[in-house]
């Protein structure tokens, strides 16, 4: 039973060919991209066109820079046993996978920052570093500014920052910021400007909900049912109870 033909067939061919051009390889998941990157740096070991300590595959995740890795080693060990595209590996080509093979750990393969940090590595001198440093991880990262910016609400707090009393008199909380906090640290090349736009004037829209929730609380039971699966009678629950607690006295007194 032959291989059916696939629609990319010659593209996957010159993945493995086309070793002296840069190539962009779009496809979905799944569809191979992983196993066609190993299979060219295979072919250009082979070739003699790259060497493994030259060579460095730059992922987003450490899973898939170790899934990239293995598929590299066993893209050298399917070469030795099939050659390249059925064709038997020449001794001087089996010689050079053979070499790649034990030199392997030369073989840089990670993510961004374990590739900028290897770099360091090499000239710890220039780069004014300790040797011993170490790159934090995602989680150590989310962990690191989750307590920057818990210090810094218990410091606005004690000091009395003036933007806690302009978000008080907004009606929002700070949590809410937290998210858009973590945006701006990841995109830290981004500028954000804030501009210097004056609060809108929400008295017509204060009136306009008025007129509605008085509409409303006639079609409302006396006594809605704490367990009502009806979305308008939840939300109605949830109003009432934000006007108990206050949050919304603030925007209230803003629009009087």
């Amino acid at each position: 039973m032959t291989r059916p033909s696939l629609n990319d067939e010659r593209s996957r061919a010159a993945i493995v060919s086309d070793l002296d051009r840069n190539l962009l390889v779009e496809a979905g998941a799944g569809s191979g991209k992983t196993h066609m990157m190993a299979a060219r740096m295979a072919a250009g070991i082979a070739s003699g066109k790259y060497q493994i300590e030259h060579m460095a595959a730059v992922t987003f995740t450490r899973k898939a820079a170790s899934e990239l890795r293995g598929r590299f080693q066993l893209a050298l060990e399917s070469q030795l046993a099939s050659g390249i595209a059925g064709v038997r590996l020449d001794p001087d080509q089996a010689a050079r996978v053979h070499a790649a093979l034990g030199n392997l750990e030369r073989f840089v393969s990670g993510t961004i920052h374990s590739f900028c940090a290897h770099l360091l590595r090499e000239r710890p001198v220039e780069s004014g570093l300790a040797p011993g440093f170490s790159e934090l991880d995602e989680t150590e990262g989310d962990e690191l500014r989750a307590e920057a910016w818990r210090d810094f609400l218990a410091n606005a707090r004690t000091t009395g920052h003036p933007l806690l009393v302009e978000l008080r008199e907004a009606g929002l909380k700070t949590g809410l910021l937290q998210k858009a906090f973590a945006t701006v640290c990841e995109l830290e090349d981004v500028d954000f400007p804030t501009g210097n736009a004056q609060p809108p004037d929400v008295k017509d829209v204060w009136q306009k909900l008025d007129r509605f929730w008085a509409d409303l609380s006639k079609l409302l039971p006396s006594s809605i049912d704490p367990e009502t699966t009806c979305k308008v009678q939840q939300r109605a629950v949830r109003f009432r109870r934000e006007l108990r607690i206050g949050i919304c006295h603030s925007l209230g007194d803003q629009r009087r």
